[in-house]
């Protein structure tokens, strides 16, 4: 996602329009970024408030003409690091919580649920960059970029979690049709 530079340089002069529209347009990817290392729903609301503040604070020291989207999502990825390394031995996950990422995807109970059962099987690495690949449609070098990892670890990364889900898929099919 591309981020007009004209709305930076509103956000710079404190116009709360222009900050209200890189919100909507970034929310949801930063919000899926957080959730993907804390697991925890009013922690990553937190963070995500955190988040925006941070943008606001340093919105000097970005440099123009560099990928606004990914700088957001670099500052909403530190933070959620820091909160895990500080609190690790705290965090657990309720997995019911996935259901905040897929905020604007409609999916049925029956959708949801098989989500709700393939993304426990994926490790920290997988899911955030299945969510990130699949929920907020980025591309495998945006999230290399994002998570400071090669694009061939990424790929990697990515592969290894569809082949486990495909493995989660053909038991629920071998259960479905043993019934």
């Amino acid at each position: 996602m591309v981020i007009n530079q004209s709305y930076i340089d509103r956000i710079k002069n404190k116009d709360d329009d222009a900050f209200e529209y890189i919100y909507e347009a970034t929310k949801r990817a930063v919000y899926s970024v957080i959730f993907a290392i804390t697991k925890n729903y009013f922690v990553s609301e937190d963070l995500m408030q955190e988040v925006y503040m941070k943008m606001i604070a340093s919105i000097h020291q970005y440099k123009e003409n560099t990928n606004f989207y990914n700088w957001i999502l670099q500052i909403a990825h530190h933070l959620a690091i820091d909160y895990y390394r500080k609190n690790k031995r705290k965090i657990s996950l309720d997995i019911n919580d996935y259901n905040e990422i897929l905020v604007g995807k409609e999916l049925r109970p029956d959708e949801e649920e098989q989500f709700m059962q393939m993304i426990e099987v994926l490790d920290e690495d997988e899911r955030l960059v299945v969510i990130l690949k699949v929920v907020d449609e980025m591309k495998h070098r945006e999230i290399a970029k994002l998570l400071e990892k090669p694009i061939g670890t990424i790929i990697w990364i990515y592969q290894k979690a569809i082949h486990k889900l495909k493995k989660v898929g053909e038991y629920d099919d071998e259960k479905t049709a043993n019934n």
